[in-house]
């Protein structure tokens, strides 16, 4: 069995799943509503379909991580404990072809309810502005789904480390509280801990940038900031305002120029691109390590 089949027999599988089916209902229909009630806004009817994709990805930033844990969590923690782990690997697989043929089926999963989302809102919006521009469609499309795709990788590598469902589940919630919930809500963030660690236990004078560039790496803040790389000026999302100098505005074209370079909007890919393959790696050498008895 190639990684080809073990991917098809996975995708097949888990495309069973009621909830991810229910996920990809409700994110589909998230997506009409927001379409539909995006009709009243001002400017025109091309300005309109982008200020609706922008809401898009906001909402995307917060619930396709779910998503992809939630589809990617028991790859393989649950072949593992179920038993099935020992049926796959006494075909003709090696564990290579096993991992890479999950983390195919899973990203083929999340990528196909990011779609779903898409066209949803793509159908209202030419129903109801007659507009489609296209750069933001497709641009903010392939940076939603490399985003996807980065918490698919994150929860592949701890279904990799994990031995039961409990720790993998355990593992999902907490990626998701540490990456996403504390940056939505920051009660307490790391550019907090950062600041307390430089300017009270060191000593040192604040530095924003400093705190900011602890802030960035999370995969939640980068895929905002790659979203600005598809989006008019006047409709991107300034993260790092205390960076800014006093005479910028945080509303202006400027405030991503007058940045340092590694909190631009264009280190985002780094930051992506750090999530997607550091995770896959070192859950690839887990897996490989793991004692399957």
């Amino acid at each position: 069995m190639s990684t080809v089949t073990v991917a098809k027999k996975d995708f097949r599988a888990a495309r069973r799943s009621k909830l991810l089916w229910a996920a990809a209902i409700v994110l589909g229909l998230i997506a009409a509503f927001v379409g539909y009630v995006s009709g009243g806004a001002p400017g025109s009817d091309t300005e309109q379909v982008r200020a609706l994709f922008r809401v898009l990805t906001l909402l995307l930033a917060v619930l396709l991580p779910i998503v992809a844990l939630v589809a990617s969590y028991l790859a393989i923690a649950g072949e593992r404990e179920g038993g099935g782990i020992k049926f796959l690997l006494s075909l003709p697989n090696t564990r290579r072809s096993v991992f890479v043929g999950k983390l195919l089926s899973r990203n083929g999963i999340v990528g196909g309810g990011v779609a779903f989302m898409y066209v949803a809102a793509i159908s209202v919006a030419l129903t109801r502005h007659g507009a489609f521009p296209a750069a933001v469609v497709f641009g903010t499309l392939l940076i939603t789904l490399v985003y996807g795709s980065t918490f698919v990788s994150i929860a592949l590598a701890m279904s990799s480390a994990a031995a039961s469902r409990s720790r993998a589940i355990a593992g999902a919630f907490g990626t998701y509280f540490l990456l996403v919930i504390l940056y939505v809500f920051p009660v307490v963030s790391f550019g907090d801990i950062a600041r307390w660690v430089h300017t009270t236990l060191l000593g040192a004078d604040a530095n924003p940038d400093l705190y900011n560039a602890v802030q960035y790496t999370s995969p939640y803040l980068a895929y905002r900031k790659a979203v600005n790389l598809v989006m008019p000026a006047e409709m991107r999302q300034v993260v790092f305002r205390s960076s800014l100098p006093e005479d910028v505005s945080y509303g202006s074209a400027k405030a991503n120029e007058v940045l340092p370079m590694y909190l631009q909007d264009q280190f985002s890919v780094v930051v992506l691109a750090f999530w997607l393959v550091v995770p896959l790696l070192i859950g690839y050498v887990l897996f490989e390590r793991a004692d399957l008895e």
